[in-house]
Order: C-alpha cells, then structure tokens, then sequence
C-alpha cells in the first residue's frame, strides 16, 4: 500500500497524518481522503504534502478521513 506523510493546519493547529494514496484513479495523485498531493501547499490549502509517497501498511494510516473512507469500501463484503 503507497502511504503519504500530510501536515493540516486546522484551527490553527498543525496536525501531521499518515494518507492512504489512492491508485485506482488519477494516477495515483490523490489520497484517500481527496487531497491532491502534488497541488498541496500550507499557503493556499492549508495542507502539505511531506516527503515522498511510501510503501507501508493500513495499520500506519493515521488520517481519520482515509480511514473512515477505508472502513465504507471494506464493509461492502
């Protein structure tokens, strides 16, 4: 699973989430939550995009919004 380190300012705090990335469309440019990962900058979004995208595993998503995203897609079993 491709994983990407985000920084949100969200009322004035910084907060740091590890994002899913979604490869199933866009090329893989987007994370699970709909952030546009190329396109992020603290200046006019709000957010950013930390490093390079990486491989790791669903128990390191820590974005609430990937996650919750994550769940619907899995209870569709």
């Amino acid at each position: 699973m491709k994983l990407q380190k985000m920084k949100y300012i969200i009322d004035g705090c910084t907060h740091k989430v590890i994002c899913a990335v979604d490869i199933t469309s866009h090329g893989g440019e987007y994370t699970v939550c709909g952030v546009a990962i190329p396109d992020t900058t603290i200046e006019n979004d709000e957010c950013c995009h930390i490093g390079e995208e990486f491989e790791g595993k669903l128990k390191n998503v820590t974005c609430p919004l990937c996650l919750k995203t994550i769940r619907i897609f899995q209870s569709f079993n």
